[in-house]
Protein backbone atom coordinates (compact mmCIF):
# COMPACT_ATOMS: atom_id res chain seq x y z
CA UNK A 1 0.00 0.00 0.00
CA UNK A 2 1.39 3.85 -0.72
CA UNK A 3 -0.55 5.60 1.51
CA UNK A 4 -1.19 6.51 4.92
CA UNK A 5 -3.40 4.96 6.62
CA UNK A 6 -5.97 6.82 9.29
CA UNK A 7 -7.52 4.86 12.00
CA UNK A 8 -10.61 5.97 14.00
CA UNK A 9 -11.66 4.71 17.60
CA UNK A 10 -14.08 2.54 15.27
CA UNK A 11 -10.88 1.19 13.64
CA UNK A 12 -11.99 1.96 9.70
CA UNK A 13 -8.99 2.33 7.84
CA UNK A 14 -8.85 5.47 5.62
CA UNK A 15 -5.84 6.82 3.16
CA UNK A 16 -4.60 10.06 4.41
CA UNK A 17 -5.95 12.88 1.75
CA UNK A 18 -4.39 12.85 -1.80
CA UNK A 19 -3.38 9.46 -2.08
CA UNK A 20 -3.53 8.62 -5.91
CA UNK A 21 -4.76 5.06 -5.61
CA UNK A 22 -8.16 6.59 -4.09
CA UNK A 23 -8.03 9.27 -6.32
CA UNK A 24 -8.17 7.33 -9.26
CA UNK A 25 -10.88 5.14 -8.09
CA UNK A 26 -13.46 7.49 -6.87
CA UNK A 27 -15.45 7.85 -10.13
CA UNK A 28 -15.67 4.10 -10.60
CA UNK A 29 -16.38 3.71 -6.60
CA UNK A 30 -19.23 6.60 -6.85
CA UNK A 31 -21.25 5.13 -10.16
CA UNK A 32 -20.91 1.75 -8.52
CA UNK A 33 -22.27 3.49 -4.92
CA UNK A 34 -25.24 5.13 -7.18
CA UNK A 35 -26.48 1.86 -9.02
CA UNK A 36 -26.42 0.51 -4.85
CA UNK A 37 -28.48 3.17 -4.09
CA UNK A 38 -30.72 2.21 -6.84
CA UNK A 39 -30.98 -1.18 -6.37
CA UNK A 40 -31.40 -0.70 -2.37
CA UNK A 41 -34.77 1.42 -3.10
CA UNK A 42 -35.88 -0.91 -5.33
CA UNK A 43 -35.56 -3.73 -2.69
CA UNK A 44 -37.83 -1.62 -0.83
CA UNK A 45 -40.50 -2.10 -3.13
CA UNK A 46 -41.02 -5.56 -3.52
CA UNK A 47 -44.63 -5.51 -5.00
CA UNK A 48 -42.64 -3.26 -7.80
CA UNK A 49 -39.88 -5.28 -8.43
CA UNK A 50 -40.73 -8.65 -7.07
CA UNK A 51 -37.43 -10.33 -8.84
CA UNK A 52 -33.67 -9.84 -8.15
CA UNK A 53 -31.07 -11.84 -9.82
CA UNK A 54 -27.21 -11.94 -9.14
CA UNK A 55 -24.90 -13.58 -11.88
CA UNK A 56 -26.36 -16.57 -12.47
CA UNK A 57 -29.22 -17.14 -10.12
CA UNK A 58 -32.94 -16.04 -10.19
CA UNK A 59 -34.84 -14.89 -7.04
CA UNK A 60 -37.69 -13.35 -5.30
CA UNK A 61 -37.59 -9.94 -4.31
CA UNK A 62 -38.08 -11.70 -0.51
CA UNK A 63 -35.43 -14.13 -0.78
CA UNK A 64 -33.31 -14.25 2.26
CA UNK A 65 -30.52 -14.39 0.30
CA UNK A 66 -31.46 -11.21 -1.73
CA UNK A 67 -31.31 -9.61 1.69
CA UNK A 68 -28.23 -10.52 3.09
CA UNK A 69 -26.22 -9.14 -0.47
CA UNK A 70 -28.55 -6.04 -1.18
CA UNK A 71 -26.58 -3.56 1.15
CA UNK A 72 -27.18 -1.61 3.88
CA UNK A 73 -26.51 1.57 2.06
CA UNK A 74 -24.39 3.89 4.64
CA UNK A 75 -24.86 7.71 4.46
CA UNK A 76 -22.24 8.81 1.66
CA UNK A 77 -20.19 11.20 4.36
CA UNK A 78 -19.51 8.42 6.81
CA UNK A 79 -15.98 7.22 8.11
CA UNK A 80 -17.75 3.87 6.78
CA UNK A 81 -17.80 5.47 3.60
CA UNK A 82 -14.71 6.84 2.82
CA UNK A 83 -13.08 3.58 4.93
CA UNK A 84 -15.22 1.31 2.06
CA UNK A 85 -13.36 3.95 -0.89
CA UNK A 86 -10.36 3.25 0.78
CA UNK A 87 -10.81 -0.83 1.02
CA UNK A 88 -12.22 -0.57 -3.20
CA UNK A 89 -9.14 1.48 -4.22
CA UNK A 90 -6.22 -0.68 -2.71
CA UNK A 91 -7.78 -4.24 -2.52
CA UNK A 92 -10.10 -3.86 -5.54
CA UNK A 93 -13.11 -5.33 -3.27
CA UNK A 94 -16.77 -4.40 -2.34
CA UNK A 95 -19.26 -5.54 0.40
CA UNK A 96 -22.98 -5.12 1.25
CA UNK A 97 -22.44 -2.34 3.68
CA UNK A 98 -21.69 -0.01 0.52
CA UNK A 99 -22.66 -2.19 -2.50
CA UNK A 100 -25.11 -4.14 -3.76
CA UNK A 101 -24.76 -7.60 -5.24
CA UNK A 102 -28.39 -7.88 -6.51
CA UNK A 103 -30.54 -6.28 -9.29
CA UNK A 104 -33.76 -5.87 -8.49
CA UNK A 105 -36.61 -6.37 -11.11
CA UNK A 106 -39.94 -5.86 -12.40
CA UNK A 107 -41.24 -8.78 -14.44
CA UNK A 108 -40.68 -7.05 -17.43
CA UNK A 109 -36.90 -6.67 -16.44
CA UNK A 110 -36.59 -10.37 -15.21
CA UNK A 111 -38.09 -11.44 -18.64
CA UNK A 112 -35.51 -9.85 -20.51
CA UNK A 113 -32.56 -11.12 -17.65
CA UNK A 114 -33.67 -14.98 -18.92
CA UNK A 115 -33.99 -14.08 -22.60
CA UNK A 116 -30.56 -12.95 -22.37
CA UNK A 117 -29.31 -16.02 -20.67
CA UNK A 118 -31.30 -18.62 -22.94
CA UNK A 119 -29.16 -20.11 -25.63
CA UNK A 120 -29.27 -20.27 -29.54
CA UNK A 121 -30.97 -24.17 -28.77
CA UNK A 122 -33.19 -22.83 -25.70
CA UNK A 123 -30.72 -24.21 -23.12
CA UNK A 124 -30.64 -21.74 -20.19
CA UNK A 125 -27.52 -20.30 -18.39
CA UNK A 126 -29.26 -19.38 -15.85
CA UNK A 127 -30.92 -21.13 -12.13
CA UNK A 128 -34.00 -20.55 -10.28
CA UNK A 129 -32.62 -20.15 -6.80
CA UNK A 130 -33.85 -23.27 -4.45
CA UNK A 131 -34.94 -21.65 -1.09
CA UNK A 132 -37.26 -18.92 -2.88
CA UNK A 133 -38.33 -20.84 -5.89
CA UNK A 134 -39.43 -17.82 -7.86
CA UNK A 135 -42.26 -18.50 -10.61
CA UNK A 136 -40.65 -17.80 -14.12
CA UNK A 137 -42.11 -13.80 -15.09
CA UNK A 138 -45.64 -13.75 -17.05
CA UNK A 139 -44.82 -11.55 -20.41
CA UNK A 140 -47.42 -10.63 -22.73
Amino acid sequence: MDCERLDDAAQVSVCAAGCPVCAEARERFAAIRAESVKQRRRFDEPDRYPYAAGKHTLHRATCREVEQSVGRVQGDDSIWMQGALTTFAHEGTTNSVWATHKQMMDPSEAAAWIAERVGPRGGTRYRLCRICTPALPVTG
